[in-house]
């Protein structure tokens, strides 16, 4: 978002090329993020993190869940699911979440792409087969995004000849959002402790309801 809002992908090309471009700022159109509103497709675990964050950057944030309408004091608005083309429609920053089901499978779709806020920026940091890829392209070589910026993609790895490789509003990562030393301990740190409440007898932590999928 971050990246992607102050033009890195531009400035990324100019100094491969050796280039001092100043005259660069003049073409980014999106502003400050302060202010400005974010909708969080899936108001999970992440979610809630990327949430907490983006009001932390001074940003009005909605979201979206399946199961209910609460959140934390920092989320503005949680809707159910049947609002989301509503809320995509009102927001400058769009946050996919979401896990991979069934409901899920291709639910950011053309329709949704059109009832996104014209200019918009669309952040994919869920599961790639929530979004339908030729649709995502056509929004993005449309204008109807601002860009985007992908950590999945469908499919992965994403071809050599995919069109999202040259569009220079996209910033692409190959699914390592997780990636890190910190990501890796906190993880060891929640096994240790999800074995000693096992064998405590008590209740584990990030249980993963194997009915709703995830």
């Amino acid at each position: 978002m971050l990246g992607i809002s102050r033009g890195l992908p531009a400035y990324t090309a100019a100094q491969a090329e050796r280039e001092w471009r100043r005259e660069l700022s003049a073409e980014l159109h999106f502003g400050e993020l302060t202010g400005k509103t974010m909708l969080v497709v899936g108001l999970g675990g992440i979610g809630t993190e990327i949430a907490r964050r983006a009001h932390a950057l001074g940003m009005r944030v909605t979201a979206t869940r399946n199961s209910s309408r609460e959140g934390p004091d920092f989320v503005a608005y949680v809707g159910l699911s049947d609002e989301l083309h509503k809320l995509a429609g009102q927001a400058d920053v769009v946050v996919n979440s979401l896990p991979l089901t069934e409901q899920t499978t291709g639910l950011l779709d053309r329709d949704f792409f059109a009832a996104v806020k014209r200019g918009a920026i669309y952040i994919n940091v869920g599961r790639g087969k929530t979004t339908v890829t030729e649709e995502l392209i056509a929004a993005l070589e449309s204008g109807q995004l601002y860009g985007a910026g992908l950590d999945v993609i469908d499919p992965e790895p994403l071809p050599e000849d995919s069109p999202l490789w040259q569009l220079p509003n996209v910033i692409i990562t190959p699914h390592v959002a997780s990636a890190g030393g910190a990501s890796r301990q906190r993880t060891a740190l929640i096994a240790v402790e999800n074995l000693r409440r096992y064998v405590a007898g008590e209740a584990l932590l990030n249980l993963v309801d194997m009915e709703a999928g995830y």
